[in-house]
């Protein structure tokens, strides 16, 4: 016999129009459609901003505070993924 499930208990994901998103998950996701899109970019943003702390410790304090601009729209980028991940999908 198989395993029954209690309906009570599942949830059901709500999919949330794109247009009803908070505004700054449509601003970090503006013009990305697919979820591994937003994952590669969220990593390139990531290595700029590593690189760019790294070179702000060798060359000028200018990479280095641009390297933080970075890591924080790198967080912005990841948030909003979860963002999404946990209230809608995507295309």
């Amino acid at each position: 016999m198989g395993t029954r499930v209690n309906m009570k208990e599942v949830k059901f994901k709500q999919i949330v129009d794109r247009s009803e998103w908070p505004i700054m998950v449509r601003l970090g996701l503006m013009w990305i459609s697919k979820r591994s899109s937003a994952l590669i970019w969220t990593a390139i943003i990531a290595a700029i901003a590593i690189g760019c702390i790294i070179a702000g410790f060798i060359i000028d304090n200018v990479f280095f505070f641009s390297g933080v601009v970075c890591v924080f729209s790198a967080l912005w980028y990841y948030l909003a993924i979860r963002w999404v991940d946990k209230h809608s999908t995507w295309q």
